[in-house]
């Protein structure tokens, strides 16, 4: 038996798959057209109609119900559903709580589902991204095949480009000079940048004696920055193709450190990795030629990074195991007058 509005006092009485009841009062609120709307709102989500099958889940509705009646009357709305507009409801939902927001979206999505009217911009607004966006608590499905061949193609061309812009940028490094005696040019710039480190544009101004607007006028310190130092979207890249190759799941792993990676011959990879728990654990993983190379090939470009940040965190108490290795553009995550960069766990 599907659930059922009822008029005395007005509410929604309901009956679930297992044969429990539950009835829910809705008297007294202001907005009383609008509680009539939403109440056939929540009648459409509610089993058999819709997935809502508990007491409990029709509950939040409820209050969901009572908060948007209260928070609209009072910005002075009187009206009913089809008399809801964008701007009035942008506000409420901004202001508003996310399992509120999440909850009156599906009331006024069930509304119309019913056959109720909504205005254009509204329903539009209803079917759009949440100001405050809910934790998926689903199991997501599965990728498909051609799903994981096309991720796997993508990774591989950034990766790719990466480390062939990074062995190019190495190569006119070692053939640079300091840009402060011998002159501004692409090589000079990646060889003092190969030296410093990924510091900042004004940073690097500071090493030569000039403004930071200077380096920006003479062009190319963002590009040969870029080259030498792998971007947060490339090191993702490496990490997806470092769980597609060696069937390590990359979320799986909490901390992995460059130490903790030991060659056990062309192919095999010994790896400590630690888990949320911090328990060390040895795995030995074979993995195909390619992928070793791969592999090799990220190493190759974060070693670069590594060898050119601070040894030491010098960020106050509570620094964390190798914090002061994941350095990635000279700014400290606890705050200004810090050099230390955010974590990234594919720098260290």
């Amino acid at each position: 038996m599907p659930a059922t509005m009822v008029t005395d006092p007005v509410g929604i009485a309901c009956v679930f798959s297992d044969a429990s009841t539950a009835r829910f009062a809705l008297d007294g609120l202001p907005c009383p057209d609008l509680v009539d709307d939403l109440l056939v709102g929540l009648v459409e989500l509610i089993h058999p109609h819709g997935a809502v099958d508990a007491a409990g889940s029709v509950n939040h509705y409820a209050q969901s119900i009572r908060d948007m009646a209260r928070k609209l009357a009072g910005r002075g709305f009187t009206g009913r559903a089809p008399d809801l507009r964008r701007p009035l409801l942008a506000q409420y939902w901004m202001a508003a709580t996310g399992p509120r927001e999440a909850c009156t979206r599906r009331l006024l999505q069930g509304f119309r589902a019913a056959g109720g009217q909504l205005d254009a911009q509204v329903l539009e607004l209803a079917a759009g991204r949440a100001y405050n966006p809910q934790r998926n608590h689903r199991q997501l499905p599965p990728y498909r095949e051609a799903e994981w061949a096309r991720l796997t193609e993508v990774c591989r061309a950034v990766t790719d480009d990466a480390f062939a812009a990074h062995q190019q940028a190495l190569g006119a490094a070692a053939r640079g000079q300091h840009p402060g005696s011998a002159g501004w040019t692409p090589g000079n710039v990646r060889w003092l940048l190969a030296r410093l480190g990924p510091v900042t544009t004004k940073a690097f101004a500071a090493e030569l004696g000039c403004t930071h607007g200077a380096v920006g006028q003479r062009g190319g310190f963002a590009q040969a920055s870029r080259d030498l130092f792998p971007s947060q979207d490339e090191l993702i890249a490496y990490r997806l193709l470092f769980g597609i190759y060696s069937g390590i799941v990359p979320d799986g792993i909490d901390d992995p450190l460059m130490d903790d990676l030991d060659w056990a011959g062309d192919a095999s990879v010994e790896t400590s990795l630690r888990g949320k728990k911090q328990e060390a654990l040895a795995v030995r993983s074979e993995i195909p030629v390619a992928a070793a190379r791969r592999m090799s090939s990220a190493l190759s470009l974060v070693r670069h990074r590594r060898s050119a940040a601070p040894r030491t965190q010098d960020c106050g108490e509570g620094t964390k195991r190798g914090q002061g290795e994941r350095w990635i553009d000279g700014r400290c995550p606890q705050g200004r007058g810090h050099r230390m960069g955010s974590r990234s766990p594919w720098l260290a």
